[in-house]
This record gives structure tokens, sequence and C-alpha cells, in this order.
């Protein structure tokens, strides 16, 4: 598996870094080097209570390279880190490639999107909260 054709992960790797941490990997939004499977789970889940659904949208071409496009996408109603919620839904969109054998086994996948969007879109309508004590 590999996004914007970047690094490969394997299947092993995703269940233990998380898909957060190996997609959107390092922003002034979002660290995957200081977030762990665990910790970047609850920290969209905080964001998106409600659910971060994957949806998707259209198929372009069928075997052995599916190629398709989907949207993940969710209500803005909890805090992302310090940042307060909007109510805005946000969504990634992106076009992905299976590659699949003839009984449709995926051999390989990539996604391309750009998730820096997605990032500002958490980060640009809420001010930090902070503390009375501040």
């Amino acid at each position: 598996m590999s996004t914007n054709g970047g690094q490969q992960f394997t299947a092993q790797d995703v269940a233990t870094e998380g898909t957060y941490n190996l997609f959107l990997g390092e922003s002034e939004q979002y660290s995957s080097e200081t977030e762990t499977f665990e910790s970047s789970f609850q920290v969209f889940h905080n964001a998106f209570p409600n659910g971060f659904l994957w949806e998707l949208t259209e198929i372009l071409s069928g075997p052995p390279n599916v190629t398709f496009k989907w949207r993940h996408w969710g209500t803005f109603n909890g805090s992302y880190k310090d940042y307060t919620p909007t109510g805005e839904t946000i969504e990634i969109v992106g076009i992905s490639i299976a590659r699949v054998t003839d009984d449709l086994k995926i051999e390989s996948l990539e996604h391309y999107f750009d998730n820096n969007v997605f990032l500002q879109k958490l980060t640009a309508g809420g001010c930090p909260f902070h503390s009375p004590n501040q």
C-alpha cells in the first residue's frame, strides 16, 4: 500500500502503525512521529465523534487494475487536538488503484489524495482552546 507515490507499506505496517500515521505523515497540523496507533485513532475519534465515514463514489476501471474514486468524511463536532469544532463537514477526496489477481485478491493498493486541505480545515476554523489560567 502506498500514498501519493510514496513509501510502500505492508498490511502488517498498517496494523502496527495505523492508517492515519502512515497516510498523513509529518506536517504542521499532524505529527505521525509523536502519535501511536491508539492515540492517532483517538485524535480523529474526538474530532469526529459521530464517525469519519468512507464512501466509494465511482468505479473508473475494472480488473486487473481497479481504479476508483472515494471520499472520507465526517462532521467536525469534537475537538481536534487543541482546536475547537466548527460543525463543518470535512472530507478527503481521492483516487485509488487496486491491482488484483484473477480471483480479485488485492496485490497492491495505491492511494492519491491531498491531505493538506483536510488538515488545514481542522485547524483553521476554530481557535485553540485556552485554559482560564493561561
